[in-house]
């Protein structure tokens, strides 16, 4: 492993971590208000609501902590998913923070993918190349 791909992983590893956080934080301050419901009632549902947003980032836990580039890809496809929730998020009425957090953390992931999967991107297309001539 090459220098950059180890300070790659660590990297990817933070964020994937921050962007879970950062969907439990999302979640609980977009959602519904503190005044409509107990206190108690609003953190339950919060959670509840936080902990099947993450449950697809969960499956991805193996994959983050021994990257491999055909479970980087697919993490890479989920993460789209997670950029356009936070755009919606972030543009919708209540939830400008947790859009916010969402859409930024899925974006840091997203570029820590990219920047994993370079390498092996240029060496598949040098081996094309080779191939062809």
């Amino acid at each position: 492993m090459t220098d950059h791909t180890i300070s790659v992983n660590k990297k990817l590893k933070l964020h994937f971590l921050l962007l879970l956080i950062a969907i439990m934080i999302g979640v609980l301050v977009s959602g519904p208000s503190l005044d409509s419901m107990s206190f108690g009632m609003w953190i339950a549902s919060g959670l509840s609501i936080a902990i099947i947003t993450c449950v697809p980032l969960l499956f991805f836990i193996p994959t983050i902590l021994r990257p491999t580039t055909s479970g980087l890809s697919w993490y890479g496809f989920l993460l789209l998913a997670y950029i356009l929730g936070g755009t919606i998020k972030l543009l919708g009425p209540s939830g400008f923070i947790g859009g916010l957090l969402i859409l930024s953390f899925s974006l840091t992931n997203f570029a820590y993918v990219i920047m994993w999967l370079m390498p092996f991107k240029k060496a598949a297309k040098a081996k094309q190349k080779t191939e062809e001539n």
